[in-house]
């Protein structure tokens, strides 16, 4: 059995209804059973709610990308927090996010400030509602330390990890996931490939990031759920390891990292 642990098929920017049917139907059929559907924005993370509430297996995460702050503004910022909040205690719920710090674009001015107060407001809905947080950090650690450190007890992923050693360290010394997805399978870097192949197998879950970042063999083609296990095959024979091995301990680590 494998777990999904981050995807976008309740997304209808990139799924219609029927498209997202068939890819949980797909991955279903290739014994992933059981996927978390990742909130980007207040609206979209109440479809990432009602898509969960409608079909077994799902999950969802309430979030609000980093991506929103600058467009929200300060006062658009704490309403959207305000109905996330209220959200976050549906029973489809299983964690916040994705939320952090992404400075691949901007990073200066208000978008810093911006960013760091959704940021923060997610990590208290979080705390408040017991759930672990996926965390969604590009070219921003030593902000996003900064801002982690200050708070005790929290749980979580970082989604998409490919950043270096040092980060890696200092993400298992705070008890944090690692999120490995199909960029693992095509990166050019070998130290990248290095990081996926020593990090401990307790520290991984699985995800697809569906619709984006499609695994070899699968480039070129739209994202589903169903091609963890194209990274699962990736990171057997990357690692030396069996892929039963990895789909069984890297479950585990899911159902109790968003116990489920």
């Amino acid at each position: 059995m494998f777990i999904d642990t981050h995807c976008h098929i309740h997304d209808q920017e990139f799924f219609n209804n029927e498209d997202a049917i068939i890819a949980l139907g797909g991955a279903k059929d290739n014994d992933v059973n059981q996927l978390i559907c990742i909130g980007t924005s207040l609206e979209d993370s109440k479809r990432a709610v009602r898509f969960s509430g409608l079909n077994k297996g799902c999950y969802a995460t309430v979030g609000i990308h980093p991506h929103e702050a600058l467009k929200l503004g300060e006062s658009g910022i704490q309403s959207h927090l305000g109905q996330l909040d209220k959200i976050a205690g549906d029973d489809t719920v299983v964690g916040v996010g994705e939320c952090g710090f992404d400075f691949f674009y901007n990073n200066e001015g208000d978008s810093l400030s911006l960013q760091e107060r959704l940021l923060r407001g997610q990590i208290d809905i979080a705390i408040k509602h017991n759930l672990p947080l996926s965390f969604h950090v590009r070219d921003a650690f030593e902000q996003f330390w900064r801002v982690f450190d200050e708070y005790k007890g929290v749980e979580g992923v970082l989604h998409s990890f490919t950043d270096n050693e040092v980060n890696l360290t200092k993400a298992l010394q705070r008890g944090l996931y690692i999120g490995i997805n199909g960029i693992s399978t095509f990166t050019k870097h070998e130290w990248q490939r290095d990081l996926f192949k020593s990090v401990s197998l307790e520290s991984i879950v699985l995800e697809t990031d569906a619709p984006f970042l499609t695994p070899v063999p699968r480039r070129g083609t739209i994202n589903t759920p169903e091609n963890v296990i194209y990274i699962t095959r990736f990171l057997a024979d990357l690692r030396g390891e069996e892929s039963d091995l990895i789909a069984k301990v890297t479950t585990a680590n899911a159902k109790k990292l968003f116990k489920i």
